[in-house]
Order: structure tokens, then C-alpha cells, then sequence
């Protein structure tokens, strides 16, 4: 018996590892719509790097991050040579420091090695490049976790999909406008901008941070954006930082080792919102980087980031930007993803909603969103990655506490974008 057809909306993190992994389970026919051929501009996973670890509070993504993480150090797979070893420092203050100690007290328990907490001074001799006071942080350290070139991660993923028969429509034919019903709530695909009709015997939604543009769910799925800025240091710097590991401080920024070609990376985990946009009245939605290609980070996260740099390394707080941007992603209550039904309509699918901790999955979490479909997803992540229906979780456990703000509350974002050059992964890709 043939598999049936399946339409994916949204070429980011879940849509492209769900077209893989459907792919190489034998369904023949896999289409996958995106504004922008891969890796998508306007995606979350388009990015220089991300944090890849399984340092959890939640041993269900434990599991998950210990599986991914197989991959992404296997020297056989798709995505060899990707993944650097860098360790990871996790930092806290006042708000988070109740993450770090459960994080710390689910690693002791599956008895990991090496994870443990270092004072500022302890920082400072390990890794003599850090010069600055860090004060009042609380800091947990984690020696297995490091990063990947996600943006590269993602081209090679959804190649391989290509590759083994998926197809991939971008442009005006990729750029979904609305979803399309029968008479009785069926959903049966998408129209695009170029007024063409795209059927499918099943419907997979993985639009992230636009979820909200495209069906009901302003409850449910919420876009949040992290600015992001990038540093290109001078070679002399580059040596001088190379073996710094990654520092992810919950309540100012993220600061990456520079890569290969001196690129260092920061990004804010102050996150903004959007919901005075002018498509989808009442959400937040994600500003795609096609309509706003001139905008660039608020001047208030700007000096933060900087704050967070000074703290750290402060002989390059002053250095400028080559390049900011804002990273859009869909955010959940409950920070879990939605791998599931949507509940209001037939035939139409949930993968996506990686609530700023999704990309580490890539490898692997395509494979679930099958067994979603195919009703062989185990109960546990069932149940944690269902629709919530909009409800708040009493103990969300977030790792990024500080006060979401308005984008259109902040000042000096319009019109500051610094574009940077063709080394960026967000900067590859075409409408």
C-alpha cells in the first residue's frame, strides 16, 4: 500500500528533518514550501551557530539531546565535521539560578561526568582570554556540550532530502498565503503567492515563528526574537579566543567561540515580541527578513549586549558589530514543541514551535513527527508536545526569565540593519 502524499509548510529546523526522515520511510512523495530555498533566511535554525547539549531539568529531552547528540559527533553522518567540542558554561543570576540547580541535580543523578560549578576565578584560569569580573554569576559548567554551523546543518539536511526525493518549492510558488479547506474542516494544502494550489492527502504546519499568520493559535504559539550580532575579530584576536567555551548566561546573552573565519557570535536571551504587526491582529508573529531587510536589533538590546561583553571580555565591548539581526522563532507557554494534531481541523498536522531550544534536535526530532503521524509516538512525548490549548503551566521551569518586550516599544531597530557578508548563513539564501 503507498504512503500518502504530505505537504510541509515551513523549510526551518522541523520541517526540514520531518521531510528527511518521511523521506527515508518509504513516503514518495514529500513537498516542502518555504518563501526561501534552503537554508530559509527568514528560519530560526539560519544561523551561524547553536548551542548543541542534553543538559536538561526534563530527562525527556535529555534522551532527546543524548540521541542527537550521536549524530552530530558521528564521523559517518550527514552532519560530520559540523559539531565542535567547546563545553558550555551555564550562568545565572537571581531569576535562574533555581534552573541551574536542577540541571545540576539531574546530571549528578544520571552520574555525568564533569559537570560542576565554577567561580568567576575558576573561569578566569581555565580560560585565561576571559579578563572581565563576571559579577554575580552563578555559573554551571558542562564539559560534553558545544556548538554547530547551524546554518550549514541545515543546507546539508535538506539536500539529503532532495536528494532522496523530497522537493523543495520556494519563491512566490513556496510562500504560503493561507491554508486551504473542503467543506467539513478538512484541510487539503496551501495556495501560495503566485495563486497556485498545492494539495496533499496530509498537511504538516511547521511555520514557527509565522504559526499564528497561518491558522488559530495566538494562544498557543507566541513569535519571539533574539537579536543577534556578530563580531569579525582580527586574526591575532582569533587565536587569542579560539578555545573559549560557550558561555549562555539565562539572563543577558549567549557569547560563541569565533569560528573559522573569526566570526564570534552574540545573541541576546532578552526576547522581544510582535504583536502590533500589521498582518495578524492580536499575535505575534515573526517580521520576515524579505519584507523588513533593512531592520536591525533595538539600540536598548544593542548596549546590553554589550554590557554582557564587557563582563566577560571587555577589551571587545567596544569593537563594532559586522552584522545584527533578529532571530524569530515560535515560543510556547510551556517551552515544549507541538508535534501534534491540530485539534481545530482535519487532516492538518503540528511540527514546529521550538521555543529557542529546538535546533539541537535537527538530527533526530523528524523521526517523532513521523511517528506522530503514524500513531507510534510513545505517551510520554505525546503528551509534551500536545496542543495546551493556551493554558500557562503553574512550573514552566523557564531557563530565560528576564520581561519579554514589545518590539515597537523599543527605539533604534527600524532601518540599522548591518547586512555583513557572504560568510553568514542568513545571507546564502533566495527568494
Amino acid at each position: 500500500m503507498s504512503k500518502p502524499s504530505v505537504l510541509i509548510v515551513g523549510g526551518g529546523a522541523f520541517g526540514t528533518s520531518t521531510a528527511f526522515h518521511l523521506s527515508h520511510r518509504g513516503y514518495a512523495s514529500v513537498t516542502v514550501l518555504d518563501r526561501f530555498n534552503a537554508p530559509s533566511t527568514d528560519a530560526a535554525a539560519t544561523d551561524l551557530n547553536k548551542v548543541i547539549r542534553f543538559d536538561y531539568p526534563n530527562p525527556l529531552y535529555t534522551k532527546l539531546g543524548r540521541e542527537a547528540m550521536e549524530a552530530w559527533v558521528s564521523p559517518t553522518s550527514i552532519f560530520a565535521g559540523l559539531f565542535r567540542k567547546t563545553g558550555w558554561i551555564m550562568s545565572g543570576h537571581e531569576m535562574t539560578t533555581g534552573w541551574l540547580s536542577k540541571a545540576y541535580d539531574l546530571a549528578k543523578k544520571e552520574k555525568r561526568e564533569g559537570v560542576r560549578y565554577l567561580t568567576a576565578a575558576d573561569i578566569k584560569q581555565q580560560w585565561p582570554a576571559f579578563t572581565g569580573e563576571f559579577p554575580g554569576w552563578t555559573n554551571l559548567w558542562s564539559p560534553n556540550a558545544g556548538w554547530a554551523a547551524s546554518g550549514q546543518a541545515l543546507l546539508r539536511m535538506a539536500k539529503a532530502a532532495e536528494n532522496n526525493g523530497a522537493k523543495y518549492i520556494c519563491g512566490t510558488a513556496g510562500q504560503v498565503i493561507k491554508l486551504v479547506y473542503e467543506e467539513g474542516g478538512k484541510c487539503i494544502g496551501a495556495i501560495t503567492a503566485d495563486g497556485s494550489l498545492h494539495r496533499a492527502d496530509i498537511v504538516i504546519l511547521s511555520a514557527g515563528a509565522q504559526t499564528a499568520a497561518l491558522v488559530e493559535a495566538k494562544d498557543e504559539v507566541e513569535a519571539s526574537a533574539s537579536a543577534v550580532t556578530v563580531i569579525a575579530l582580527t586574526p591575532q584576536e582569533a587565536e587569542k579566543y579560539k578555545d573559549i567555551p560557550i558561555i549562555d548566561d539565562f539572563e543577558q546573552g549567549i557569547i560563541f567561540p569565533p569560528d573559522e573565519n573569526g566570526l564570534l557570535k552574540l545573541c541576546s536571551c532578552r526576547f522581544v515580541t510582535n504583536y502590533k504587526n500589521k498582518r495578524s491582529p492580536g499575535a505575534s508573529i515573526g517580521q520576515s527578513h524579505a519584507d523588513y531587510p533593512h531592520d536591525g536589533i533595538p539600540m536598548e538590546i544593542d548596549q546590553e549586549l554589550r554590557v554582557f561583553l564587557r563582563e566577560m571580555i571587555p577589551e571587545l565591548a567596544d569593537k563594532p558589530w559586522l552584522t545584527t539581526r533578529m532571530c524569530w522563532d515560535g515560543m510556547s507557554k510551556d517551552l515544549n514543541f507541538r508535534i501534534c494534531p491540530y485539534p481545530r481541523t482535519k487532516n492538518l498536522y503540528l511540527a514546529s514551535v521550538g521555543a529557542n531550544h529546538g535546533f539541537k534536535f535537527l538530527p533526530v526530532i523528524g523521526k517523532y513527527v513521523v511517528d506522530m503521524l503514524e500513531g507510534k509516538l510513545s505517551p510520554e512525548y505525546s503528551e509534551l508536545w500536545s496542543w495546551k490549548n493556551g493554558e500557562t503551566p503553574e512550573q514552566a521551569n523557564n531557563p530565560h526569565p528576564y520581561p519579554v518586550r514589545e518590539l515597537s516599544d523599543l527605539q533604534g531597530w527600524s532601518q540599522r540593519h548591518l547586512a555583513g557578508s557572504g560568510k553568514l548563513p542568513w545571507t546564502w539564501s533566495k527568494l
